[in-house]
């Protein structure tokens, strides 16, 4: 039996984290292989533009939109127990709208970096299905959406396809895990006099 009631300071909280809740308009640094190979640069630093965080019980996601020229995804998964977190960059590959449920397996195209066979086929596994509450992060605010559905997939060399099902349509988000070490936050102050 408990004698004392616990109060809110003393409910378990995730250890503070760069990555998470990262203010709009802060600028993030990437020094991953994907940067070293499409960009020829050791880093490359973006503009946060927007981002969408996902939760449910046991489970928390965010997805941060990033722009310098062109736009790339940031994933953070962060284990809610210990607030470790596994990043991956993405891409957005295709929007289509909900027809039918997908199947455990997808095969999808892309080119051949190497040019010879025209297009290559990948062939991604799902291991995961989780219905959140997202919450839309702009400059203009937040919106949150109750319903939306994540399903993740693997390809056997590590390559993760995420699916967001939202309004009865798929985004097919399509990446490659990257290190804590390749990304340095730089976060502004959103409380600072302009």
């Amino acid at each position: 039996m408990r004698f004392f009631k616990r109060k809110k300071d003393d409910e378990p909280k995730l250890p503070k984290n760069e990555l998470l809740d990262i203010p709009i308009g802060s600028m993030i640094e990437l020094s991953d292989m994907a940067t070293f190979n499409l960009e020829e640069k050791a880093t490359q630093s973006f503009e946060l533009k927007a981002y969408k965080k996902y939760e449910a019980s046991g489970f928390l996601r965010y997805i941060y939109d990033l722009m310098n020229g062109e736009e790339i995804f940031l994933g953070v998964d962060v284990n809610t127990a210990t607030g470790e977190c596994n990043l991956v960059r993405f891409v957005i590959d295709s929007e289509e709208e909900f027809e039918e449920p997908l199947e455990d397996t997808i095969n999808m195209e892309f080119e051949d970096p190497e040019g010879e066979d025209g297009a290559i086929t990948v062939e991604y596994h799902r291991f995961n299905v989780t219905n959140t509450k997202m919450t839309l992060v702009s400059p203009d605010g937040s919106e949150e959406h109750p319903d939306v559905e994540l399903q993740d997939f693997e390809e056997e060399d590590g390559s993760i396809l995420m699916v967001e099902l939202w309004n009865d349509w798929f985004t097919f988000y399509i990446g490659e895990p990257i290190e804590m070490g390749n990304v340095n936050v730089f976060r502004i102050d959103p409380n600072a006099k302009k």
